[in-house]
Formats: structure tokens, C-alpha cells, sequence
């Protein structure tokens, strides 16, 4: 049952808020919606590393979710402004968000030897300096 929950916590954000979380980046713009989302995917992460009930994990995918809802699609907008053949554009950011999966399974199939635990802190530890670095990256996004 709780496992179900997780599998549906992790589609709740992206259906539920996806329109608000679109006209949240209007109003504040890429530049601060990204980090945030990098931001929150880490806390969740190294949330996740800790021996939380699992009604608690369950929630804790949810913001994971969410995490992944604040950056990947603005992600996507950004690519679809560099070029006019809005269908290149989309290959492209498909290509990279899948290439994206893939590489993240294979780094967590070689790190998970350490325990998942320490996987998880390892990632939610690159996960905030990816944020860091996201702030100044994305800073002149609109």
C-alpha cells in the first residue's frame, strides 16, 4: 500500500502543480526557480538518507518530485528558445534529459556498493553544489 503511495506521490506535483509551478517561473523567472528545484531535490535526497518510517519516505519522493517539477521542464523551455525547428529543439532536450537518467543509474549502480544510505548522501551532496552552481549559472536566465 505505502509503496503505491510513493508511486503516486511522485506523479502528484508535476500533474497537480504543473500550472503553478509554470506561472511561478513567470513571475520569478528561471534564474530562481531552477536552483530552487535543484535546492529542494537535494534536501530530499539527503533526507532520504536517514532511517525515516516509510509513510515519511513516501512524502519525503513527493518532494522529490516536486524537486525534479521546479527544474527539468524550465530546462526544457530553455532549449526550445535556441532554435526556430521546435522539433529539434525537443529531440535535443530529450536526448540530454534521457542521457541524464542514464548516466545517474549508472553512477548510483557503481556508488550504491557503499550502502544506499551513503549513495543517497553522496548525491544529495553534489545535488546542493550543483545547485550552488546553478545559481550563478542560470542568474541571467529570464
Amino acid at each position: 500500500m505505502q509503496i503505491g503511495l510513493a508511486l503516486f506521490g511522485y506523479g502528484i506535483p508535476g500533474l497537480l502543480l504543473g500550472p503553478f509551478l509554470g506561472k511561478l517561473a513567470d513571475r520569478y523567472g528561471r534564474s530562481r526557480i531552477i536552483p530552487l528545484g535543484i535546492f529542494v531535490g537535494s534536501l530530499a535526497v539527503l533526507l532520504l538518507s536517514q532511517q525515516f518510517s516509510l509513510a515519511a519516505s513516501c512524502l519525503l519522493v513527493t518532494l522529490l518530485s516536486l524537486g525534479f517539477d521546479l527544474s527539468h521542464p524550465l530546462f526544457a523551455a530553455i532549449i526550445t528558445t535556441y532554435s526556430t525547428n521546435k522539433g529539434a529543439a525537443t529531440g535535443l532536450f530529450a536526448f540530454f534529459l534521457f542521457l541524464g537518467y542514464g548516466l545517474g543509474s549508472l553512477v548510483l549502480s557503481l556508488i550504491v556498493n557503499i550502502g544506499l544510505e551513503k549513495a543517497f548522501e553522496l548525491y544529495g551532496m553534489c545535488a546542493l553544489i550543483a545547485g550552488a552552481v546553478a545559481v550563478f549559472v542560470f542568474r541571467k536566465e529570464r
